[in-house]
């Protein structure tokens, strides 16, 4: 849900500019086996209603989405219900939609999104009929619009991508790619790795020429200090990693003053966030994934992160998304504006992979096959030696 909200944000001249909650609901039509979530997104746009369904259909694609029989259950759907003062019946773009006004679970948050919505032919609000009054169990909220986000931030560039690992072949691996710009560590990833620690976060520096997260472990500032100070000097691309705890902020303020980079990690809501950045952390490092684990919206958290820093210019903290579990929380911490996401290296593995991308290369090396001379290295270095 979370993520068509941010798909529909990101369309061309469009904005959204309410949602309501999102509600369960039985399973419509006798087929689909688990119950259903909906909820209802007003979007102001110049796209016409056939331009918008379109795009929808796209987004329910990037999502997972594959053709299934009617009713069936599916990972996305999503349905062009109203159209302000406008009634057509384009097969590919019904409005009003045509079931809207008997079904509780479009007309509930479609009252509570938009109360004044109205029928375009007699002019009654939705919000007088009695489906619109059918109490239906909350699931949760979708993010509120933030349309500030839409703008970059000054000097924003292409999110980096960190891997949060401590394992030295990943990362030799991933930096082979030409895409990796830095590395996350924690003592639960260098522990695993059971090496020496300052050696391991030399070595990942000498193999990824870009910041590498190294964590302290004290829980007192001035023994933090201490321990920053000194891993700050095992190589230029070190950043000391502190948590999100008074003590922890106290050395973020200490070593910041004195020109040491700071991640400030396990960030959980938007005023730890600010916090940090006002003592002048380096990175702060929201934990999206855990959040999603105890049904928070992780990605919430990184909007409105987002939001806070661009309000303020002054602040020059940038947002590394962290607890990463899958590709899709990376496209939705681009679609946010973070600045930085870290992710493990199956994540990345993963954001390479498409069934279409491996059928289509499949196609084109079969059909390479029935020409004769298939050594272009070969046929390149002859062209330009035949034209001297």
């Amino acid at each position: 849900m979370a993520f068509a909200t941010r798909a529909i944000e990101s369309l061309p001249d469009t904005q959204v500019v309410a949602t309501s909650r999102m509600y369960w609901s039985a399973p419509a039509g006798g087929v689909a086996r688990c119950p259903f979530i909906n909820a209802v997104v007003v979007v102001e746009t110049t796209l016409s209603p056939g331009e918008l369904v379109r795009a929808c259909r796209e987004i329910e694609a990037r999502a997972g989405r594959r053709p299934s029989r009617r009713w069936a259950d599916r990972v996305l759907d999503i349905d062009l219900l109203l159209v302000e003062g406008l009634v057509s019946r384009d097969p590919e773009a019904t409005v009003p939609h045509p079931r809207l006004v008997d079904r509780p679970f479009a007309l509930v948050p479609l009252v509570e999104a938009w109360p004044e919505a109205a029928n375009p032919r007699t002019r009654r609000r939705y919000a007088r009929l009695a489906a619109a009054q059918v109490p239906l169990a909350v699931a949760g909220a979708l993010p509120r619009p933030f349309p500030e986000i839409s703008r970059a931030r000054d000097g924003a560039t292409a999110m980096k991508f960190f891997l949060d690992t401590a394992n030295l072949d990943e990362i030799r691996e991933a930096a082979s790619w030409g895409i990796i710009d830095g590395v996350t560590t924690n003592p639960s990833l260098i522990a695993k790795e059971g090496r020496d620690f300052v050696d391991t976060i030399y070595q990942i520096c000498t193999i990824v020429d870009g910041p590498v997260s190294a964590e302290t472990v004290a829980v007192d500032a001035p023994k933090m200090i201490e321990e920053g100070r000194l891993l700050a000097r095992v190589h230029r691309n070190v950043v000391v990693k502190v948590p999100l705890t008074i003590e922890g902020i106290k050395c973020c303020k200490a070593l910041s003053s004195e020109g040491i980079r700071v991640n400030v990690t396990l960030c959980f809501q938007p005023m730890q966030a600010l916090i940090a950045a006002k003592a002048g952390a380096t990175y702060i490092s929201p934990f999206l994934g855990r959040l999603d684990d105890v049904s928070e919206d992780g990605m919430d958290l990184i909007q409105k992160i987002v939001q806070i820093y661009a309000n303020y210019p002054e602040l020059k903290t940038q947002v590394l998304s962290a607890s990463i579990r899958h590709p899709l929380h990376m496209v939705q911490a681009a679609m946010a504006g973070s600045d930085v996401a870290t992710a493990p290296f199956k994540v990345y593995k993963a954001l390479y992979s498409h069934p279409l991308t491996d059928k289509g290369n499949a196609a084109f090396l079969k059909d390479w096959e029935t020409v004769p001379d298939r050594d272009i290295i070969g046929q390149v270095n002859r062209w330009l030696a035949s034209r001297g």
